[in-house]
């Protein structure tokens, strides 16, 4: 709001102080502006709105210029458009002084203002400045008044009279016309230069357009748009002006039938584009309590600062369920993501939702897209949209919002209450996909990444089949999964792969909080400790990457045990590798065991796939190979020493506990099939990354003992 001139000295950044810094009036010159103007203020962050404007500045073009205020009663004046509509009779004299404006290159200075404007951007009809003095930082702008005299230009001699011109009245944002109907409109331009950035696909969730030859983008918002977002593209820094941990690339928005216009400023990388970079996938903190956030906090991120230190350019993305139904969770979970050093650098933390980030307190409709929308408005509060991208080098990054709620339920957490749910996309959200990916340039030369909390694992419901064919444009495709709580890794042999030859690879990330932080539990529910997965990219292709437990070696990649061994014998259930099914008590939990196991060395390998991984038991003296281990499939077996752990020790009473799902183990039956008898024995693991030029190489010489399960699966 443009308040009278005297508040304007105080309220907007205005000031009665003169600039009379003698070397100020050496650098700046007189400004050129000419005509009559209202300067506005948008604040921080806060959207440009019509305005009632009560001051109106008048530049002679000569470096000087003069106010003139409503006469009091009056609410408003006309904003439409980037224009003010005003009446000479609506205002009244009220300073006499005439003022001055110098400039020096892209900095003005208003002798009645206080502070150095810089100009972001500038049109026939509008000026736009970001503001730097002893106020708080905001963006100000001038816009042009198209039907104002002033009653203090000397009377002209009387002249023939000639036809009345028709006033342009046809908006336009740094040369480009704003089409009619278009409601979302802006500048998308360099920080410095004020350059528009052509190219840049810009969107409210539902449209995607990309700005054109003068940075502008314009279209029509749909009736449920909340945020106006750009991708950031690979040449230009992701923007994080407070938290500068957190990516901030949108602006929120309120469309209301006028034009809206909202405009980013962007930095460019010093270098320009990254060719070599790491992605770093979180899997499910799921922070129910203040005590679940400082371990996050003070266990989670100081590894990952351990694990990347002298590492540049790191983008990490928690995969969904920051949180579990806990609301009051959202402001201590994003202050430990807010700002975390890396070096001289920091580690950007973006967010995918997942379905314990759907906020249960706002109400059950029964219209699941309504509740999905609703519910998703707290996470928006504080991490934006939910489904957006962004490009670093040679690839472009999606993540969404995969959720789709049904109705709630009860919950032990601070809600109350928790979504039910099912997995895929609606037809909106595909569609939006469908536009995204469509503005790519030169996809068959670029990797994809997708990000979304629930597995596809192939799967054919709700539009889960539509995007993967999506992915297969590209020369290189990834999902980046969580929820499970343990890792698995499914390859899409023989039915997806990209146009660089290689099948599309779903990475299911275990959990950050492994078995939701149970007392100082550093397991997920299949044995494997909690952590989290680093990537290192190169151009279009991951060329290494590797799982990290928390607070374990990077090497520490897979535990052995004697397949004989009957885990808890004088304990409630006495659990072992070999027997198919064991039942849990009372409980009728399921645990399995596999005959093949019975005699042998199992090794549990903690991310490992069908394809990529070999294993192999050695003489440890000599590096002989012995012979090579056979993997189980999945689903064939559940680790029965956690399990046997968690229900003995623990008391569990869930069926997480017993998980099969995902089998990580491998076994070799020695010729006395007994492992415990065995010596000089070391197993060798091997990974030989996806299209072959990097390869890794763990071992192992321990068996993991009943004795030791304390030690291995708690801190």
């Amino acid at each position: 709001m443009i308040m009278n001139f005297h508040k304007l000295l105080f309220a907007l950044l205005l000031g009665t102080a003169l600039f009379s810094c003698q070397k100020k009036e050496e650098v700046y010159a007189p400004a050129t502006i000419n005509g009559t103007w209202v300067f506005s203020a948008e604040g921080n962050g806060s959207k440009w709105t019509d305005l009632k404007v009560s001051t109106i500045y008048i530049f002679d073009g000569k470096g000087g210029y003069t106010t003139k205020s409503l006469k009091s009663g009056n609410s408003a004046v006309t904003f439409y458009n980037g224009q003010v509509y005003a009446d000479e009779s609506a205002f009244t004299q009220t300073d006499s002084k005439t003022y001055t404006v110098k400039t020096a290159e892209s900095k003005y200075l208003f002798e009645s203002l206080q502070g150095t404007y810089t100009l972001v951007s500038s049109s026939a009809d509008l000026m736009t400045f970001d503001y730097s003095g002893p106020s708080p930082a905001a963006a100000y702008r001038l816009a042009k008044v198209t039907k104002f005299q002033s009653s203090q230009e000397p009377e002209q001699p009387e002249q023939p009279e000639e036809p009345e011109q028709p006033i342009d009245q046809t908006p336009k944002i740094n040369g480009t016309v704003i089409q009619e109907g278009n409601d979302l409109v802006g500048l998308i331009h360099e920080k410095e230069s004020g350059k528009g950035i052509p190219g840049v696909i810009v969107t409210d969730g539902y449209n995607c357009v990309k700005t054109d030859a003068n940075g502008v983008y314009q279209f029509k918002s749909n009736s449920l748009t909340r945020f106006v977002y750009y991708t950031t593209p690979a040449e230009y820094k992701i923007a994080a002006p407070s938290s500068p941990s957190i990516p901030v690339f949108y602006k929120a928005v309120e469309p209301k039938g006028g034009m809206l216009r909202t405009d980013f400023a962007l930095e460019p990388l010093p270098g320009g584009k990254e060719t070599s970079w790491t992605f770093v996938g979180i899997g499910d903190p799921q922070c129910a309590t203040s005590s679940n956030a400082n371990r996050y906090a003070n266990e989670t991120i100081p590894d990952l600062k351990k694990t990347l230190a002298g590492r540049s350019s790191v983008y990490a993305m928690t995969l969904g369920d920051i949180v579990f139904d806990s609301t009051n969770m959202w402001p201590t979970m994003k202050a430990s993501m807010g700002a975390v050093h890396n070096g001289t650098d920091y580690i950007t933390f973006f967010q995918t939702i997942g379905n314990h980030d759907h906020d249960s307190l706002k109400p059950d409709t029964s219209d699941d897209l309504m509740d999905d929308y609703n519910s998703t408005s707290t996470f928006g509060n504080y991490f934006g949209p939910t489904d957006y991208s962004f490009d670093r080098g040679d690839v472009h990054i999606v993540s969404m919002d995969d959720i789709i709620v049904s109705s709630q339920s009860s919950s032990s957490k601070s809600n109350g209450k928790t979504w039910k749910y099912s997995g895929g996309f609606t037809q909106q959200q595909l569609d939006w996909l469908k536009q995204d990916l469509a503005l790519v340039d030169n996809k068959a030369e670029k990797m994809i990444f997708i990000c979304c909390h629930i597995p596809f694992r192939g799967s054919t419901a709700n539009h889960y089949p539509d995007v993967l064919k999506l992915m297969d444009e590209f020369k290189e495709a990834h999902l980046m999964i969580g929820h499970t709580h343990y890792n698995q890794n499914y390859i899409y042999t023989n039915v997806h792969k990209g146009k660089g030859g290689l099948p599309l690879y779903e990475h299911i990330h275990g959990s950050a909080c492994g078995a939701w932080w149970t007392s100082s539990c550093s397991s997920t529910v299949s044995g494997e400790p909690s952590g989290y997965t680093v990537y290192d990219v190169e151009g279009a292709h991951i060329k290494d990457w590797f799982f990290k437990g928390t607070n374990k070696s990077k090497d520490d990649q897979v535990r052995v045990f004697d397949g004989n061994e009957i885990y808890y014998k004088s304990g409630t259930y006495p659990l072992n590798w070999y027997t198919p099914s064991q039942k849990v008590g009372s409980y009728s939990f399921v645990v399995r065991g596999n005959a093949n196991l019975k005699g042998c060395f199992v090794a549990q390998v903690y991310n490992d796939d069908d394809s990529n991984w070999s294993v192999a038991l050695h003489k440890k003296s000599t590096g002989a190979k012995i012979g090579e281990f056979k993997r189980l499939a999945n689903a064939a077996c559940s680790n029965a020493a956690m399990s046997a752990y968690y229900y003995n020790k623990k008391g569990k009473t869930s069926d997480s506990y017993r998980s099969w799902t995902a089998s990580h183990y491998w076994y070799f039956k020695p010729e006395s099939a007994n492992p415990a008898l065995e010596s000089d024995w070391e197993v060798v693991v091997t990974h030989t990354l996806p299209g072959g030029q990097v390869k890794h190489t763990y071992s192992c010489s321990k068996l993991t003992k009943e004795s030791d399960l304390s030690k291995e699966f708690y801190f």
